[in-house]
């Protein structure tokens, strides 16, 4: 094994730890409380809330803003499919396989470079567009920079597996990436859930949710 490898499996072991204490603080702080008198079902509140009201055509911030909805879906896609190669390569299997020259092997990078022009293009949005310039913060460069450049970096691993100093480059930044994760914005992936649970709850609550259009 490569030094760079126990020192991205080091990294991945803080994250986790630390994105668990996050998970744990959640689950501490319990059920939502809500005085109002309750006429609808929370249950069928938090389902619509992570299925239906998640759909592009019940989201402002998609419907009207579609290119950018679209690039950053695919900007998601290319993150998990990263995270998903970089737990595969500590496997024989995967890096052998990698060596083989068949479509499969090259559907992968193509969706991780898909993935990393989408985030170069809505890194730029947020450079040239002066509403969203003045909301940005730090923290949101750096986190749209950090899965941008893992990503490319995934890419090259998956092209050029047999070169040393990609591979080396690849773990470096995955463990740099896997580090800043549960400091910055992308720790969300933690709270997004707890997130839509509460406004599930909310509306469900109130009998809000699910639409009565959707109900019928």
């Amino acid at each position: 094994m490569l030094v760079t490898q126990i020192i991205a499996l080091i990294a991945l072991a803080i994250c986790f730890v630390l994105l668990l204490s996050h998970f744990i603080r959640i689950i501490r702080l319990g059920k939502p409380k809500d005085f109002s008198e309750k006429s609808g079902s929370v249950a069928k509140g938090v389902a619509y809330s992570n299925t239906v009201a998640m759909m592009p055509q019940n989201k402002e911030s998609a419907y009207l803003h579609i290119p950018s909805y679209a690039l950053g879906i695919l900007f998601h896609i290319g993150i998990f499919t990263s995270i998903l190669v970089f737990f595969l390569s500590f496997f024989d299997f995967f890096n052998q396989w990698l060596c083989n020259d068949s479509c499969i092997h090259y559907l992968i990078p193509l969706v991780s470079a898909t993935g990393t022009v989408s985030g170069i293009c809505l890194f730029i949005k947020r450079l040239i567009n002066r509403n969203l310039r003045n909301l940005t913060n730090p923290d949101d460069y750096l986190s749209n920079g950090f899965t941008t450049l893992f990503q490319l970096a995934t890419t090259l691993y998956l092209l050029m597996p047999a070169c040393l100093c990609m591979v080396n480059t690849y773990y470096i930044i995955t463990a740099i990436l896997l580090l800043y994760m549960p400091v910055g914005k992308l720790k969300h992936l933690v709270y997004f859930f707890s997130a839509r649970y509460h406004l599930g709850f909310f509306y469900g609550w109130r009998n809000v949710w699910p639409q009565k259009k959707d109900a019928e």
